[in-house]
């Protein structure tokens, strides 16, 4: 009876903590070393506390890192991956269910850390300035360790954003980690503006921004930490790493060192991935057709309408299935299916006729290939990827080999599809820390 009630208290504070993240952004601009005042939040926090303090007394204190640890944990993360969304799933996990008849153990786990839906200042990609939106994962232990900056994966809802969602980077903040995660422009509080897709540039300045940002904010909370950082992402996010990681150690190796770098099953070379795709004129991740399009469009201003490109089944449907962020990603693919020819004009097949020509132009200028990193680098990619091919990595290995570089940790090997590899990636990346 009593861990009934329990479990009641924590379900419905969970509830109204989700409320207050899913309306509420601290505004990191108005942060100028002050000491943290957020009378709304801090009760909050306090009532959830008690709540979490109570449910924690009835169960065994080792429950959470015993079993964030163990296979049973990430392979129930692989088995959820089968059912649809990557974010919206992660609560599958049934470690409570006999003793609590739901799925709290997430839920629960990141009860334990705390989520700060962000807000802060940027530019659009035509230098316009702009307020985006993210979320900082908080340890409890204010004396942290280093400051992580995660960039997310290709997302098609706006539920799946960081600052509406329970992203699985967050779970670094267990270790005593602050995790930065921007929302990119065109999602959070952008919504309802084009994401510009595999942008590199404006997905870098959404996150130097970010990092900007997030300083003031830390030091009026009272947190510590190393000062380099550590730059994690995959798919999508491990092109904004890469990018990310080339930025700062060019640009702004005065102010930001790095401790290391870990990029997963990145579309590096854009150029070679499109070229791909179109020579087998299908893909398993077909909502990232008319997302590369219209992104391209927007972020390098390039003019094009998707007229010209979009077959009349996908003109008619992306302003619903893209533009709107109100689908999942597997949504989404359902409904576009992975035949190329039924989705896109002829023409986008001959890269070197107008006005493919001019997107493509602009996808060889977003590859991140010819460069040389500094800092430690782990690169990760599943042989038997079926979304980003696995030349990706095979391109850079061999751009970085001819360097000689010794700075670099390669783990390519049969880790299975895009998605059941992600948690193998995140799981490294998580026991390496």
């Amino acid at each position: 009876m009593r861990l009934c009630k329990v479990v009641y208290i924590v379900v419905i504070l969970f509830f109204s903590l989700q409320f207050t993240h899913a309306t509420g952004y601290v505004d990191l601009s108005t942060y100028d070393g002050k000491k943290y005042k957020d009378s709304q939040e801090g009760l909050i926090e306090g009532l959830f506390e008690s709540g979490w303090s109570e449910f924690k007394s009835s169960l065994k204190e080792t429950i959470f890192t015993d079993n964030i640890n163990s296979e049973k944990f990430w392979n129930t993360l692989r088995i959820s991956l089968q059912n649809g969304s990557f974010y919206n799933r992660l609560a599958n996990y049934q470690t409570f269910e006999n003793m609590t008849g739901s799925d709290l153990f997430l839920k629960a786990l990141y009860s334990s850390i705390e989520q700060i839906p962000v807000k802060y200042k940027s530019v659009l990609p035509n230098g316009d300035s702009i307020m985006l939106s993210g979320k900082i994962f908080l340890p409890k232990n204010t004396k942290a360790k280093h400051i992580i900056i995660a960039n997310h994966y290709t997302i098609c809802a706006n539920s799946e954003a960081p600052s509406n969602a329970y992203s699985i980077e967050g779970i670094y903040a267990i270790k005593d980690y602050i995790v930065l995660m921007p929302d990119y422009i065109g999602y959070g509080i952008t919504d309802s503006l084009t994401h510009p897709y595999l942008h590199l540039k404006s997905s870098v300045t959404s996150a130097i921004d970010l990092l900007d940002s997030a300083v003031p904010y830390l030091k009026s909370r009272s947190y510590t930490y190393f000062p380099s950082v550590i730059l994690l992402g995959y798919s999508q996010g491990a092109a904004v790493t890469l990018a990310l990681q080339k930025e700062l150690e060019q640009n702004y190796s005065h102010k930001y060192t790095i401790y290391k770098v870990f990029a997963g099953a990145g579309p590096y070379d854009l150029a070679g991935t499109f070229n791909y795709y179109i020579s087998h004129h299908t893909t398993d991740i077909p909502c990232t057709l008319p997302m590369l399009v219209l992104g391209m469009n927007y972020g390098e201003n390039l003019g094009l309408d998707t007229q010209d490109f979009f077959q009349p089944v996908l003109q008619e449907k992306y302003p619903l299935l893209i533009e709107s962020k109100a689908k999942m990603m597997h949504e989404v693919n359902q409904e576009l299916g992975n035949d190329m020819n039924v989705l896109l004009k002829p023409i986008v097949f001959q890269t070197d006729s107008f006005p493919t020509s001019i997107l493509y132009e602009a996808v060889k200028r977003n590859s991140i290939l010819q460069w040389t990193p500094k800092s430690n680098l782990f690169l990760f990619h599943s042989t038997e990827d079926n979304m980003v091919p696995f030349l990706n990595s095979e391109h850079i290995k061999a751009i970085f080999d001819a360097q000689d570089l010794e700075n670099i940790e390669y783990d390519f090997s049969n880790y299975g599809n895009h998605m059941n590899a992600a948690v193998t990636f995140f799981e490294k990346v998580y026991r390496s820390l």
